[in-house]
């Protein structure tokens, strides 16, 4: 098996612990901008989720909160089943209406956030990246989204590492421009193989919201052709 038991990692970030105040500066950024939306950009179909209208992600996050506050478990507020119906519950809601039920719920979430940093980093990555799509979309700031996004990477990073090892016998570094690093795991009568790109690329990346022929035209050690087919995308296919 893949020893992740003791990487050798050099992080800007301690993504457990500043998650939480993370969280709450992105989320304070994202709800000004959509305060100022109209009916009209609410029903925008997000370019990066193709399904999904502006309203329809920000019912995703919101319902994220509800759901784990709710004791939903952690393990299953992520899947396809529970996100379609997060967005679902609250179809006949506006924006505005959504992002009030969102609020509602701050005081709690954060609350059990510092009680529980593995669930603020997992939201705060989901979070981040949802926010890029909708700053992609409405070409608004995202200052607090581009500082957060190094923590999303974080995460994502060690899950691919997991998986690469896990799917492919493939020791997987990933180095970051920003100087952070993510040393391969040892495994056993693997490959091994680095990935240099930046924080922003990568989490964008690996989520789906880059074509192929994008992905493929980060610094790689070696062809990466193979981690790009079995196991590089966290949701779905590459973008169109």
């Amino acid at each position: 098996m893949p020893d992740f038991a003791s990487p050798k990692v050099r992080r800007v970030f301690d993504t457990q612990a500043d998650a939480p105040s993370m969280y709450q500066a992105v989320r304070a950024e994202l709800i000004r901008e959509l305060r100022r939306l109209n009916a009209a950009s609410a029903s925008l179909k997000v370019p990066a989720c193709p399904e999904w209208t502006v309203k329809d992600v920000v019912a995703h996050l919101c319902g994220l909160n509800v759901e784990l506050l709710a004791g939903v478990p952690f393990q299953s507020i992520g899947s396809e089943e529970a996100t379609g119906r997060q967005v679902a519950d609250r179809e006949r809601l506006s924006l505005g209406e959504v992002v009030d039920e969102w609020l509602s719920a701050s005081q709690s979430i954060d609350e059990l956030f510092v009680a529980d940093t593995n669930a603020a980093a997992a939201l705060l990555a989901d979070l981040v990246v949802h926010a890029y799509d909708l700053h992609e979309l409405l070409a608004q700031d995202t200052t607090v989204a581009a500082t957060a996004i190094p923590l999303s990477a974080h995460r994502y990073a060690n899950r691919l590492q997991h998986r690469v090892a896990d799917e492919m016998r493939i020791a997987l570094a990933v180095e970051f421009t920003n100087g952070e690093t993510f040393s391969a795991p040892e495994v056993d009568g693997g490959n091994s193989i680095t990935l240099r790109t930046s924080t922003s690329l990568f989490a964008r990346g690996v989520t789906g919201r880059l074509r192929r022929a994008e992905v493929e035209a980060f610094d790689w050690s070696d062809d990466p052709s193979g981690i790009l087919d079995r196991a590089w995308n966290l949701y779905g296919p590459f973008r169109t």
